[in-house]
């Protein structure tokens, strides 16, 4: 039976215009590039030339386009088929790339204080109470991102993919990433929730969640709104009697001791 090529796979292949866009975003050069992914010298050039990826390579390719830490990672690995000054160079771009986010500065900030003992769900938990007490004593949001509402209650899918895809690195967190009211409210929620075990953070999650109103964003996803957080965890304030970020220490402590009781 005769084949027609246009019924084989549909996966889109990468373009130039993308490639172009790597070595651009992680100021890597053709061959370098090539180099770290274990390719023949002249395999970017070829690509940029007009020659198709096969679906493999083009794969490779489009997971370091979307996923800075995956780049990262690999860059570490491979770093001895660089020279000196290229390594910095990219590792450099990568890190601003990774951490120019501000949802991403916060988790690897947070990676960082365990020296990368911690999981990526766990780190949603740390990322949400980041952003819903932000809200609520300061009156703005931590980062952009919306809180997503799924039945794996990761608030932040996003993050979670990539570190569950890419791993955990331990990265270089200077301080113009993070202001240091942001470091101080990231400290006093590590310092305090990280007491308590992933179920029980689940457990106060879930309850919390359960008395939100759910809303839907501009793409039609359900999401809990930074309005709906800020005035629900406003009234967790009052509840508790936090005025300040160094009362917020009451809150899980108390609550989880109430779901206990119940």
């Amino acid at each position: 039976m005769k084949i027609n090529k246009n019924d084989m796979s549909n996966e889109e292949i990468i373009t130039a215009q993308e490639i172009k866009l790597i070595l651009e975003r992680y100021r890597i050069g053709k061959k370098p590039l090539a180099k770290l992914l274990g390719w023949g010298e002249t395999t970017i050039i070829r690509y940029m030339e007009g020659d198709t990826p096969t679906s493999e390579y083009s794969n490779k390719l489009m997971t370091i386009l979307e996923s800075p830490e995956c780049y990262y990672e690999l860059l570490e690995q491979r770093k001895d088929c660089l020279t000196n000054v290229a390594y910095r160079k990219s590792k450099r771009a990568v890190l601003s790339s990774i951490l120019s986010s501000k949802i991403y500065a916060a988790a690897y900030y947070i990676v960082h204080r365990t020296n990368g003992d911690i999981s990526a769900k766990y780190i949603q938990y740390l990322l949400y109470y980041a952003q819903v007490f932000s809200l609520a004593i300061y009156n703005k949001e931590f980062f952009p991102e919306e809180c997503l509402v799924n039945k794996e209650y990761i608030p932040f899918v996003k993050i979670y993919k990539g570190m569950k895809c890419c791993g955990i690195p331990i990265l270089e967190i200077s301080d113009e990433y993070l202001t240091v009211e942001e470091r101080e409210l990231l400290d006093i929620i590590y310092d305090n929730f990280s007491w308590y075990g992933p179920r029980a953070l689940s457990a106060l999650s879930i309850y919390d969640r359960s008395n939100l109103k759910i809303s839907r964003d501009q793409y039609n996803n359900r999401i809990f709104s930074k309005d709906t957080l800020k005035n629900f965890y406003k009234g967790i304030l009052e509840e508790y009697k936090i005025e300040n970020i160094q009362d917020i220490a009451r809150y899980p402590d108390i609550r989880i001791r109430e779901l206990r009781e119940a």
